[in-house]
């Protein structure tokens, strides 16, 4: 992580979009792969933000938190996989709505929901400073900072499956 950059803000939800074209992007903390893309259905998709991500990993942490990453160039895993803090998930690049822009991997930090969505799994809180932590071999968990987000937004989830793209993703 250390050849990487990401900004301090996000376009108009929180996640962040890391910079270092072809890095190999690894597993913050030990999880079990909840889903997997390996197909970028995002050209001629007319903008359908269930199909933004392109290449992406979803990991349910041994902490109940969702990480995401997406726009991977390949997907190095399979759903239902456990992994350990670093192992290689994929490597960084330029699916999805992503093709046309600089090389990166959005990381999103949010809950698990029960069903497929894209809402909320794109990210929910802010993780550069999670980012800042790890990048410094520090130990900060999301955890806390995830349940009372999903405290105050507690039919997140059920909105984002209503979504009539939600089980496209």
């Amino acid at each position: 992580m250390r050849n990487v950059s990401y900004g301090t803000d996000h376009h108009d939800y929180p996640a962040v979009d890391v910079f270092g074209c072809k890095a190999l992007v690894i597993a913050p903390t030990s999880s079990t792969v909840a889903q997997i893309s390996t197909v970028d259905r995002w050209p001629g998709s007319g903008n359908n933000p269930a199909y933004r991500g392109g290449h992406f990993v979803s990991l349910i942490g041994a902490d109940g938190v969702r990480y995401y990453f997406a726009h991977l160039a390949d997907v190095d895993v399979v759903a239902g996989q456990f992994v350990t803090t670093g192992t290689p998930l994929g490597v960084m690049g330029q699916t999805g709505n992503a093709a046309n822009s600089a090389c990166h991997t959005h990381f999103g930090i949010s809950w698990p929901c029960p069903g497929k969505e894209w809402q909320v799994r794109r990210g929910k809180i802010w993780p550069q400073k999670y980012l800042d932590a790890w990048r410094n071999g520090e130990q900060l968990s999301p955890v806390d900072e995830i349940a009372q987000v999903e405290g105050a937004e507690p039919d997140a989830c059920a909105i984002a499956m209503a979504d009539p793209d939600a089980g496209l993703s």
